[in-house]
């Protein structure tokens, strides 16, 4: 992986495509998080590539490499969603079937059920817990890690993770009521 990493700084343009062909599922998880309209996402990945390809070789440690593209993502879909939402006001209906169509579109027929569980249930957190939860618990980060993208202690991240885990052990307990 550092192998590729080196090389994509060095500015060959292959070595920098298999790096975002490796994370591009992992971006587009996190990207959703923040914004539910498809073109949005792929307009935040795409400003998120141009970015990380044009900045590449300012990458200091090739180890977080995963880290420092998330961390342009959060960015971008900010970004993104600060731009809409001074655009257009959208009914929560809309936003609904917007989901429940991209989860469906998105993913295989087996994981459908649990796709919109989890959906669901982070629809029932802050942005911010759900990116935690997700950064945590999907893509494997620390606490410590989760802190520096986020600009927030390790302790904060830990103690919002573990009310984020209760507020989910919550809604499951009273079968999915808030």
């Amino acid at each position: 992986m550092e192998e590729l990493i080196e090389k994509a700084k060095k500015g060959e343009k292959d070595a920098f495509l298999n790096l975002i062909l490796l994370y591009e599922k992992d971006l587009y998880k996190i990207a959703k998080l923040r914004l539910k309209n498809n073109d949005d996402i792929c307009d935040a990945m795409q400003e998120t590539i141009l970015i990380a390809f044009k900045s590449i070789k300012k990458l200091k440690h090739p180890q977080y490499f995963k880290t420092w593209i998330i961390k342009i993502l959060i960015n971008e879909t900010n970004n993104v969603y600060r731009q809409n939402s001074k655009k257009k006001i959208v009914s929560f209906e809309e936003i609904e079937n917007v989901d429940a169509i991209s989860a469906l579109s998105n993913s295989n027929i087996e994981n459908v059920e649990e796709l919109i569980d989890f959906n669901f249930i982070c629809k029932n957190l802050k942005y911010e817990d759900r990116v935690i939860i997700t950064l945590y618990y999907i893509e494997n980060f620390t606490d410590k890690e989760i802190g520096k993208l986020l600009k927030l202690k390790e302790k904060t991240v830990t103690t919002k993770r573990t009310r984020a885990k209760q507020k989910i052990k919550n809604i499951i307990e009273k079968g999915g009521e808030i």
